[in-house]
């Protein structure tokens, strides 16, 4: 394709046409609190998404299991999961494309940031405006364009809308995880950096916590007879802190200590959390064997109990030869439209990482364009709304017209 059809010409001026209605609905996605947490505004957005995907055909919720957390009492405690939104249109014998975004935000619903305010300067602030109620609001757009040009039947779509990305999509990863290998190519909706970067390469991540038991004691009548869990837990997390850079890439950040209490008692119970990055699969395996040995030889000192929770969830996105080949496609497409397509690599971690664990190519950065996100500043190009629309929707639309050779690095599973 070397210059759009009249009638695309036409569908992608009526796009930009209804930027504004577009932009009046996402606002009121973004004014319903959809914290990860916070299970009672995250159901009243799902059925929402759910009506809004009904549109193009059978949508449906995926219940999802109890996500299951150590509190700061080292206590495991488990609370309920909104579902996975889902649509699956499915044709036998043509590709298939995995459409994945997430429902849920940063900010609680006692959190001081609750509304959008237009900034007068062509941008939008407002809580999930950018990450990522924006990129629902492109990915159903781009799913009515293809409609509209009749080509829905020519290619597979599935969409999965999960709740728990923000917290490491610990309920509905593996699912993810499972769904990416049956399609071709996977579609990410998190926001592009401001200028339209894209994302190529991701680190891999993974949250971790470690909960000590030891023994209290009077700390001044009694003080060798107890067994200091919170000084027990300083001295493991200093020798984990010192895994940092001993592989290329790795980063260890001690986040978050709890413990301990009135000033003449030893403490007995300390929890610690901490998150490790890594940016090669091949270094998963030695980091979870360091951390596993180091909590053996702290658990095996008399008087204490230590547990190590978590580990790696989000493999390394590499840029592999089929990741490479989707973006040089989207490259190209970005330029039939005027749009400059760049890509560079991050640390950041997205619901890309499980897509790329079973083999799928995909790129994740397919939203609006927007920044200071996981922030009170977080904010949205507004004009990117149509943009990013009409960016997608051909991308799909030379998809759908054969114009894009389909490759995976494994091999796609046959039947769903």
């Amino acid at each position: 394709m070397s210059a759009l059809s009249p009638k695309i010409e036409h569908l992608f001026s009526q796009t930009g046409d209804k930027q504004s209605d577009m932009l009046a609905e996402l606002i009121t996605w973004c004014d319903i609190n959809t914290g990860s947490t916070n299970y009672a505004g995250l159901m009243q957005l799902s059925e929402v998404l759910l009506s809004k995907l009904s549109l193009f055909g059978g949508s449906e919720f995926v219940r999802l299991s109890d996500r299951v957390v150590v509190n700061d009492q080292g206590e495991e405690v488990s609370f309920s999961s909104p579902p996975i939104v889902r649509l699956n249109l499915e044709h036998e014998g043509k590709p298939s494309i995995l459409l994945v975004g997430h429902y849920d935000t940063v900010y609680d619903e006692n959190h001081v940031f609750q509304n959008c305010i237009d900034l007068g300067n062509g941008n939008i602030n407002g809580p999930g405006i950018a990450d990522l109620k924006g990129g629902l609001s492109v990915m159903f757009k781009a799913l009515e364009c293809l409609q509209e040009v009749g080509l829905m039947e020519e290619i597979g779509i599935e969409v999965l809308l999960n709740p728990d990305e923000e917290i490491g999509s610990p309920c509905s990863g593996a699912y993810l995880v499972e769904r990416a290998k049956y399609h071709d190519v996977g579609l990410i909706f998190e926001p592009s950096l401001p200028d339209g970067t894209l994302v190529g390469e991701r680190k891999g991540s993974g949250n971790f916590t470690i909960r000590v038991n030891g023994k209290s004691a009077h700390a001044g009548r009694d003080i060798e007879s107890g067994r200091n869990a919170l000084v027990h837990l300083t001295k493991l997390l200093n020798e984990i802190n010192a895994l940092h850079g001993q592989k290329h890439g790795l980063t260890v950040n001690i986040a978050n200590i709890q413990g301990g209490g009135a000033l003449n008692v030893v403490p007995d119970l300390a929890v610690g959390r901490f998150n490790c990055r890594i940016e090669s699969n091949n270094n998963i395996a030695w980091l979870e064997d360091k951390l596993a040995a180091m909590v053996a030889g702290y658990d095996a000192v008399e008087g204490y109990q230590v547990t190590l929770f978590g580990g790696i969830t989000r493999r390394p996105k590499p840029l592999t030869k089929a990741n490479q080949n989707l973006q040089n496609f989207i490259t190209e497409t970005g330029g039939l439209l005027g749009i400059d397509v760049a890509y560079r690599a991050t640390g950041g971690v997205c619901d890309g990482n499980n897509l790329s664990q079973s083999g799928l190519p995909n790129v994740d950065t397919l939203g609006v364009r927007g920044g200071d996100i996981h922030s009170i500043n977080e904010y949205m190009v507004i004009d990117s709304l149509a943009e990013r629309s009409k960016f997608v929707a051909l991308i799909l639309i030379r998809m759908a017209n054969g114009e894009f050779d389909f490759i995976r690095d494994s091999e796609k599973l046959s039947k769903a």
